[in-house]
């Protein structure tokens, strides 16, 4: 009886912390969006290290984008940008916002659907520390599409799913990494799906924008240098080379074509390791395989941008539903540590002590590097205990047992 009623007890405990967890997470949005609401409702000048400027300007442009004016988005971001774009900024920042909280609310009920209620309160969880720019990029839209994709395909509704996916990677370029986890999941009707929409949304594109129009977004419009928080530029930047704006990007140094094609040649060729290595093991999973392909590509890419982390969040909360231990301490970190070197570039520390701005940027980018390492190192799955209050989902397909091995 004791130790029934202990169990009873820890079983309490763990639905405390997560309703306290629930709240915390709700109340953090609330607060952000009302703020937010506040300072564009003031009408003060939205400054132009923001989206805003930028996004308000593309909307205004007269012309066909790509074709008579350059522009850094794919197709169905630039559709979004248009469609919240007002006269100014702060009135596109207040757009921009209700259509982001949409998708964040979409991407938790993605969540939800595929892998269970607990999936989706580890996202709202896991995001708190990205909420300072969570609602200013149109960055939320491309992984709503991408999580909604890959929660169609669990749920075998395989040519949704891939069509889904075909319109995340027309929204940001980064879903690609994770077509191959169609091939994990053995969803090849998917996957044909997703590649078929692909070829006629690229085809339309390129006939509505120019054979220019992907390597503009390809080349952030023929930007050059390496973007200060790129892993090379980060480098850089520690030893003391300072950066100029161009195209709205903070680049310094000469990004010559060789490094640019030996970087995506390494890119390719970890992100085909990291899934192979889960096509390899049984039972499979998700969650840490996509972290780690998209750290990858983050890392190899000469533009690594903060919000660009928001891109990690889902499959992090994926993360934690099929694994314990060191490898949700390491998520977590890479969130917190994210979150903390956007608010270090506002405080005293960027005028006082630029040196430790600099040192949270390489430990940001050491934490992205330490998520494929561990991944495609590690010898065993740690697997998460037991626990009755798991939501329902597909978590039965996913669930780890303790003998599994590399």
């Amino acid at each position: 009886m004791v130790s029934i009623a202990g169990e009873d007890w820890r079983s309490l405990a763990r639905r405390l912390v997560l309703v306290a967890l629930l709240v915390l997470a709700v109340v953090a949005r609330v607060d952000q969006v009302s703020s937010l609401v506040r300072t564009f409702g003031s009408g003060q000048p939205v400054p132009r290290t923001t989206y805003l400027p930028r996004f308000t300007e593309i909307a205004a442009a007269e012309g066909r984008a790509y074709r008579d004016f350059p522009v850094e988005y794919p197709p169905v971001s630039l559709g979004a940008i248009e469609l919240v774009a007002g006269t100014n900024a702060n009135e596109t920042g207040v757009r921009l916002l209700w259509l982001m909280v949409l998708c964040d609310l979409a991407t938790a009920a993605a969540l939800a659907f595929g892998w269970g209620r607990r999936a989706a309160l580890f996202y709202l969880v896991l995001s708190v520390p990205l909420l300072g720019f969570l609602y200013m990029t149109v960055d939320l839209l491309s992984a709503a599409l991408a999580v909604g994709a890959l929660a169609l395909v669990v749920r075998g509704r395989e040519r949704m799913g891939g069509v889904a996916l075909a319109a995340a990677v027309l929204a940001k370029v980064w879903p690609i990494a994770l077509l191959p986890a169609l091939v994990v999941e053995r969803s090849r009707r998917a996957l044909a799906w997703s590649f078929g929409a692909l070829a006629l949304g690229t085809s339309v594109w390129v006939w509505r924008g120019g054979p220019s129009a992907l390597l503009q977004v390809a080349t952030q419009r023929h930007t050059p240098g390496w973007e200060y928080e790129s892993l090379v530029g980060s480098v850089l930047w520690t030893f003391g080379r300072g950066f100029v704006s161009i195209n709205d990007s903070a680049r310094l140094g000469f990004a010559p074509g060789w490094a640019k094609a030996l970087l995506l040649a390494l890119a390719v060729a970890g992100i085909a390791a990291v899934w192979y290595r889960a096509s390899r093991r049984d039972p499979r999973e998700l969650g840490l395989p996509a972290v780690a392909a998209l750290s990858i590509l983050l890392l190899s890419a000469p533009l690594l941008s903060y919000p660009f982390m928001i891109w990690l969040v889902p499959w992090a909360a994926i993360a934690f539903m099929e694994r314990t231990g060191y490898v949700r301490w390491l998520l977590a970190a890479l969130m917190l540590v994210s979150g903390l070197l956007v608010v270090s570039y506002s405080s005293v520390l960027a005028e006082n002590a630029l040196w430790s701005v600099k040192a949270i940027l390489l430990l940001r980018n050491g934490l992205l590097a330490a998520v494929p390492a561990v991944y495609l190192l590690e010898r065993r799955i740690s697997p998460p205990a037991a626990d009755p209050d798991v939501g329902t989902g597909v978590e039965t397909r996913l669930k780890i047992s303790p003998s599994s091995s590399a």
